[in-house]
């Protein structure tokens, strides 16, 4: 049971040690050009994890749909152009009548039932219209009536979110620019005072707050409610994917956002009883780092701190402070403290939406699987065409790799000293190697049990370690293959005990990756090359000759054939082979995705290429590919196969090698490993 749960721990442990308080103390500058200089590195890390925004802002288009008429208020259901043909649901209460111009407030809502029409986000949306301010409250995308079902309890987070990293567009970067385009329409809006505005949310709506207010330096008060602690307290535990900033941890503390509000005035709300990455323990952590940015600038006493005594949430309470916060810092008025919430009434939340339901909602009301198939074909429209000299795809290949290793995964680390063990068993040899500082893996070694022989097998699979009797292991050997089969990092028995979200297993572990920037299937990747490196140590007896181990294969069953091709195209030194048993098919599909790890799924992978251009860094050495599955899980009909690796056998057909490459329909791994002879 030790030796299981150190393994479950070693990845998250490895994780950690990533992190920038694991790399130098989280001090606070000493000066103001060092100040500057620290977040104008955050302000460039946030624009490269936000992602791909639009070159130019569209006209906003808004549609006024309906109003309900209140004692004081008005609420109007409303839709706005955030994007070219991407609307944004939203309501807006405003006081009624209005008397001159109004502060107003970006409501953001979080992971409510409802989302934006949800009871506990209308408590505060109403009671700052009774107060005299105008509030805009606005959906999500892809939660709410922005869903792909809109309906009570929607989600855009695990597989729906993480379809949108291929092609560059994280689901954060989403929300920070649909917010910025909502304090576009609010500064519209004739009642408004573009000069007195402010956000809040709580939860998510808390994260999405904390950005907005580091990003937008309209928003001259900024309160997220839970939503605040440390971005290292997110390693353990998981977040929605809308609260993910990829490679977060390269560049920023969660202090150095908020000292990024600074000198606008910043109140961070807290629950006692919250969950670890929102404690008020973390939280005051990071406020304590922001607070000497807000000193330096003469701005002290516009930041402030409130631990309340509850859950997650916005309570009264938390909702009573925000009206003091505002009428300190929007109006003038007050010494900062809670002003009394008025009474109200919320609404029943079918009567704020904007459409009844899907079937009468237009298409510009965009969803997640609708907008990543759009950008996803946007990038592979951007890729330059398929090379058709051998000259040109030299020049190519090496671009690809380059971009893959660098831009894709992050980099790779130096090579260390594999520390190679291995000791004789009955099933073959252990092994077990160090791929970087902090992680060892294991691995079984078993001699062919025919002849000729052809080399050795590396054996990839999601769920670890083959057993000596396991149908593949037991084809490679019959084959004349020697096999190698291995864990890879955070997979099979190397997997981190963390609960599944969405039927996602890896959700926690890939999120983990990406804190770091450094995705898992680039990281499955140099475990793969890691272990060619040791099986070029085990190549040898013991006075150092050559044995006949080589040439290598990687083989890879199921998600983990991409893992195989991978490695493959990037060491075209030593691997003669590759094969893949239903990998996936392609980063771009048409509806939710399912049935994917979520490790696989790289963002801006699309930039250097889809699954058949990255297939093609394998050319011109044998490649034999069988099945397929679709983003949505699904076995590919052999038309879409064939589409799919298309652009692979276009650059086999350049090299002249095309009886080098057999795309077969079936699965079965007999067919391939025949492939692979030739």
């Amino acid at each position: 049971m030790r030796r299981k749960e150190t393994a479950d721990r070693a990845f998250l442990e490895f994780i950690k040690a990533q992190a920038p308080t694991a790399r130098r103390p989280a001090r606070a500058p000493a000066t103001a050009e060092a100040w500057d200089k620290r977040l104008d590195a955050v302000r460039k890390g946030l624009a490269r994890s936000f992602g791909r925004f639009p070159g130019s802002d569209c006209e906003l288009e808004p549609d006024v749909l309906g109003t309900i008429d209140r004692d004081g208020y008005v609420i109007e259901r409303l839709t706005f152009q955030s994007r070219p043909g991407v609307r944004v649901t939203a309501n807006l209460y405003r006081p009624e009548p209005v008397r001159g111009k109004c502060a107003a407030v970006l409501s953001v809502h979080g992971h409510w039932p409802w989302a934006r029409i949800d009871p506990a986000v209308q408590e505060r949306c109403i009671a700052l219209a009774k107060l005299g301010y105008v509030c805009l409250c606005v959906d999500a995308f892809g939660a709410g009536e922005r869903a792909v079902v809109p309906a009570r309890g929607t989600y855009h987070g695990a597989l729906l979110g993480a379809s949108l990293w291929p092609a560059g567009v994280p689901l954060l970067g989403l929300q920070v620019y649909d917010n910025r385009r909502a304090v576009d329409y609010l500064i519209s809006r004739p009642e408004v005072d573009p000069d007195r505005l402010a956000i809040t949310g709580a939860s998510g709506g808390g994260n999405q707050t904390m950005y907005a207010g580091a990003t937008d330096p309209r928003l001259k008060v900024v309160v997220p409610v839970c939503g605040v602690g440390r971005l290292e307290a997110y390693l353990g535990t998981g977040c929605c994917v809308c609260e993910l900033l990829v490679g977060g941890l390269t560049y920023a503390t969660t202090g150095d956002l908020l000292a990024l509000v600074a000198p606008r005035a910043l109140l961070v709300i807290n629950a006692t009883r919250d969950a670890p990455q929102f404690s008020v323990v973390e939280a005051a952590r990071s406020v304590v780092f922001a607070r000497e940015r807000f000193r330096s600038l003469d701005a002290e006493p516009r930041l402030k701190h409130l631990a309340v005594e509850a859950e997650h949430g916005y309570d009264r309470t938390m909702r009573e402070a925000l009206y003091g916060w505002l009428g300190r810092w929007l109006r003038d008025e007050g010494d900062g403290g809670p002003i009394a919430e008025p009474t109200h009434a919320t609404e029943d939340p079918e009567r704020l939406r904007c459409y009844p339901d899907a079937a009468s909602r237009p298409k510009s009301v965009v969803t997640i699987p609708e907008f990543a198939s759009r950008e996803g074909n946007a990038r592979l429209a951007e890729l330059p065409p398929v090379a058709d000299h051998p000259e040109r795809w030299e020049a190519d290949s090496i671009r690809m790799r380059t971009a893959l290793v660098a831009d894709v995964f992050g980099g790779f680390p130096a090579r260390v000293g594999l520390e190679l063990v291995h000791r004789e068993e009955s099933a073959g040899v252990a092994l077990e190697m160090t791929s970087e500082p902090g992680l060892r893996l294991r691995g079984r070694f078993l001699t062919a049990t025919a002849a000729p022989m052809k080399g050795t097998a590396l054996l990839l699979r999601n769920d670890g370690m083959a057993p000596p009797d396991d149908p593949a292991v037991r084809a490679l050997r019959r084959s004349g293959r020697h096999v190698l089969t291995v864990d890879l990092r955070a997979s099979g028995a190397r997997a981190p005990q963390a609960p599944a979200v969405q039927g996602v297993a890896d959700h926690h572990p890939a999120e983990w990756a990406l804190w770091i920037g450094r995705p898992l299937l680039g990281q499955w990747t140099w475990d793969a090359l890691r272990w060619l490196d040791a099986l070029d140590l085990l190549d040898k007896d013991d006075a150092g000759e050559d044995i006949a181990y080589a040439p290598y294969e990687v083989v890879g069953l199921g998600p983990f054939g991409l893992v195989a091709m991978l490695a493959g195209g990037l060491d075209p030194g030593r691997v003669r082979a590759v094969a893949a048993s239903r990998p996936p098919m392609s980063f771009v599909g048409e509806g939710p995705w399912a049935g994917w790890p979520m490790g696989l799924i790289a963002p801006t992978v699309l930039d250097v290429g889809d699954v058949g251009h990255l297939a093609a860094l394998v050319a011109p050495r044998r490649l034999a590919v069988g099945g397929g599955f679709g983003t949505d899980g699904a076995d590919a009909p052999r038309d879409r196969l064939a589409d799919a690796f298309a652009p692979t056998r276009a650059i086999y057909a350049t090299l002249k090698a095309r009886d080098r490459l057999v795309v077969l329909p079936d699965a079965a791994l007999p067919p391939l490993i025949e492939a692979l002879d030739g």
